[in-house]
């Protein structure tokens, strides 16, 4: 299989350039490198050849979309009802979803003009933007503050800003309000350049749905502020068997835009089945004339109920079933959630399904290209895992979609000409295996996939096409069943007895049409979350785990501890259930060691790997630039509800990976082990000789205390942090440098730690190369670089901060 790897000559610690200029073409693959479980490896051959580990990574935000990586969207406020007046111009022009059309002053910003919206109703929201996104570079807003009224004649100003020309999007955010007018008023001046806003919008984010603003009632029953008290555990009661005509209510005190609402109960309790065995959910601006926004059935413990967003003040949930259970609610909650199931419902709503494809068709020609594919085959990947969305298999009642298969086919014979496999995924399944976005649909648990039979079915017959499909092609590594199946946080015997069952079933359909492709199992959180191969007597089966630690990203230590847990644990997992294991998912932040020793371990045990992901569109400052080899494309994202066809499309457009960032060190580190290398030994550079200066020194720091091995000693910079301190050492002599790892003191982890570095060489001491830049994250940052040879190591801080800079120890390697 090396035919398919860079040569280790070509591994250590290049450029992606570098790579993408030596790699050797990969052979495409075929028969012989079917693969099969042998014992607790990977074999190709169909299990009688050569070990093959896999590793590579996700092609996340592509065929299921998640809204924080992939431009999926955001939902503003429904405008219906909106009028908009300004100074002068077409105020209308702002509404109208498009960005080729545009409200503008016609003449240059003097600070006299405004632009007002009547919201139509009394509305609870929490930012604006304003775009010019298709004119002139100069028609942003110079100076401004938002006003807001509940009258139109009285005001109140809630933000002041300034627009840039940098951005195409101006945002105000503030403390969440309610008003039914708002009104922008340009401050600024500009001689030359008109005022222009090509879409206005509003926004309720989550810091609008405050539930102590919030009240409750019902038809009938006891304890109604049970249902919004943030207890689970209580509950509001009918206190009578379930009939038609009951009915929950909510005012939410001003009109909000939704698209979800959630009825849950106490898990393992009696109330587990006192469920709705019908509803329908209305909305109300007034509580009298009221709008059915959906219908359906409960599930079993929490009923997860989707709709396309609409507004309304009132909020009304009628029990439409008859049973012998009362009716029960834990907790009552609304929201506008972003998710993948959020975004289909929206654009079959507004565009048609056929529209609503041709939206879908601009993202996933755009998101992944050719290109991608030359990329991963130059960082020497042989392996990637195809998140794929339910949604874009079948429609949202269930029938298959009119072509459902082409960009899977194109994926799989674009890697295999490239000598990579495809780990097929099925990311979300209907009604959300997981609570999370990630799963597809944001919600309780269990998420509505678990207690719905006819979303089982579906997913039934969707591996079942995949198995006919694709049964005997050699480029798929193998089935991945349910991407992060999830019934509770805390699953008991009785949630994974239920998974593992389902699993089974899959298993069963899949094996009745495909007896030899791997099949994979989430093992999430866990392998006690997952039953033993033996109990169903389960063959060539990969089990999957997806080891994250996010709480504590910026803490080098937990990341490693992680590492650690992980690896020492493997073996055990090898010889018991003994089967292998696929490390599916995962992010080790900025810590380029912590990474480099992860991959090392899992490719001792030739088991198998892919990070998580490809590319996100998050920058450095959101903390993202580490969830992606390809990263930062602050572009504007679809408003969802607003947004006309077009610009839409546009949108969608500028998210080709050209646009984006390449994260040179993570994918220089990645490429380093994607060949099967299995060390990671790093050799730190004595500091006998070195010696330091500084721009600046204060309080108890001294310059040496940066160097001398000594935790209780430290250098800071004596002031707070500005761009431009910097820190410099004298290494006495000339080293090759392939690592540098700069550590704030245990007393100040959180707060001295460098805001942004540029990490500078010189032989010399005069002339200087920049090896290295980013955002300081976390007490420890581990930079890796090009190994090259240096004689002086400057670390400019970039960032600003009212904390000093301060320095417990740097240390260098040699190599890695």
């Amino acid at each position: 299989m090396n035919r398919r790897w860079l040569s280790a000559a070509f591994t250590t610690a290049l450029t992606a350039a570098i790579l993408a200029a030596s790699a050797r073409p990969a052979a495409a693959l075929d028969a012989g490198d079917f693969l099969k479980v042998s014992g607790s490896v990977l074999k190709n051959e169909s299990g009688t050849g050569e070990t093959v580990g896999l590793r590579g990574t996700n092609l996340g935000g592509w065929l299921a979309q998640e809204d924080w990586m992939s431009p999926l969207g955001e939902f503003a406020l429904v405008r219906t009802g909106w009028t908009a007046t300004a100074s002068a111009g077409n105020a209308a022009l702002a509404l109208d979803g498009d960005d080729t059309t545009r409200w503008t002053t016609g003449t240059p910003m003097n600070g006299s003009e405004w632009l007002r919206v009547d919201l139509g109703a009394i509305s609870r929201f929490n930012r604006v933007t304003w775009n010019y996104t298709d004119f002139a570079g100069g028609d942003y807003a110079r100076a401004f503050h938002v006003e807001v009224s509940l009258n139109g004649s009285t005001w109140t100003t809630v933000s002041t800003g300034a627009g840039s020309a940098t951005s195409t999007v101006t945002t105000a955010d503030f403390a969440p309000v309610t008003a039914r007018y708002v009104r922008v008023n340009q401050t600024g001046s500009a001689a030359g350049d008109w005022w222009s806003v090509g879409e206005f919008n509003v926004f309720n984010d989550d810091a609008s749905f405050n539930r102590s603003q919030w009240t409750a009632s019902a038809s009938g029953g006891v304890d109604i502020s049970y249902m919004i008290d943030g207890d689970v555990a209580t509950r509001w009661k009918s206190g009578a068997d379930q009939t038609p005509g009951m009915w929950v209510q909510l005012d939410l005190g001003a009109r909000m835009t939704i698209n979800n609402v959630t009825l849950d109960t106490a898990k393992n309790d009696a109330a587990e089945g006192d469920y709705p065995r019908g509803y329908t959910v209305q909305l109300s601006d007034d509580g009298f004339t009221w709008a059915q926004v959906a219908s359906g059935a409960g599930t079993v413990k929490a009923t997860n109920i989707s709709f396309p967003p609409a507004a309304g003040r009132y909020v009304r949930i009628t029990q439409t079933g008859a049973g012998d259970k009362w009716w029960s609610i834990g907790e009552l909650k609304v929201a506008l959630n972003k998710d993948d199931y959020g975004l289909q419902l929206a654009l079959d709503q507004r565009f048609g399904a056929s529209g609503g494809q041709a939206i879908r068709d601009a993202h996933e020609d755009t998101w992944i290209t050719e290109a991608d594919f030359d990329n991963l085959a130059a960082m020497g990947l042989n392996y990637v895992r195809l998140p794929i969305g339910w949604t874009t298999l079948l429609n949202t009642d269930g029938s298959w979609r009119s072509d459902p298969w082409s960009r899977i086919d194109w994926a799989v014979e674009e890697l295999s000409s490239r000598g990579i496999y495809t780990l097929l995924d099925l990311h979300t399944v209907p009604g959300g295996g997981c609570p999370w976005g990630s799963c597809g649909r944001i919600g309780p648990n269990p998420n509505g996939f678990w207690g719905t039979s006819d979303y089982q079915d579906w997913v039934e017959d969707i591996w079942e096409a995949i198995a006919t499909r694709y049964e005997g092609n050699p480029a798929i590594a193998g089935y991945d069943l349910i991407n992060e199946p999830l019934l509770d946080f805390n699953e008991d015997a009785d949630d994974v007895a239920q998974k593992s069952a389902y699993y089974d079933r899959l298993y069963d359909a899949v094996r009745a049409i495909d007896p030899d492709h791997v099949i994979v199992m989430g093992a999430f959180f866990g392998y006690s979350a997952i039953a033993p191969p033996a109990t169903y007597g389960w063959t060539n089966v990969v089990y999957e785990l997806h080891p994250y630690d996010m709480p504590h990203g910026a803490d080098w230590n937990a990341q490693n501890q992680l590492v650690t847990d992980q690896l020492n644990a493997l073996p055990g997992l090898l010889a018991n259930p003994g089967v292998p294991v696929l490390f599916g998912e995962y992010s080790l932040y900025y810590y380029d060691d912590v990474w480099a020793r992860w991959m090392a371990g899992i490719n001792a045990r030739q088991q198998s790997w892919s990070s998580w992901s490809y590319k996100v569109r998050g920058t450095d400052a959101d903390g993202q630039g580490y969830w992606g080899l390809y990263y930062n494309r602050p572009a504007p994202v679809p408003v969802i509800n607003s947004d006309g066809s077009a610009t839409f499309v546009k949108k969608l457009q500028r998210f080709a990976t050209s646009t984006f960032t390449q994260n040179e060190r993570l994918v220089a580190t990645v490429a380093k082990y994607a060949g099967g290398l299995s060390t990671f030994n790093p050799i730190a550079i004595g500091r006998t000789a070195w010696t330091a200066t500084a721009s600046g020194t204060g309080g108890s720091g001294t310059l040496s205390g940066g160097i001398d091995g000594n935790s209780t000693t430290k250098w800071n910079s004596g002031a707070d942090q500005v761009p431009g301190q910097w820190y410099q050492i004298d290494l006495g002599a000339t080293q090759t440098i392939a690592m540098v790892t700069v550590q704030t003191p245990a007393a100040s982890a959180t707060t001295d730690y460098m805001r942004g570095y540029r990490l500078e060489f010189s032989t010399n001491g005069s002339t200087w190369t920049t090896v290295g830049a980013g955002i300081g994250f976390g007490w420890k940052r581990s930079i890796s670089v090009t190994p090259q040879s240096a004689r002086y190591v400057r670390i400019t801080q970039t960032g600003t901060s009212t904390y000093w800079w301060s320095i417990d120890e740097v240390t260098m390697y040699s190599s890695y």
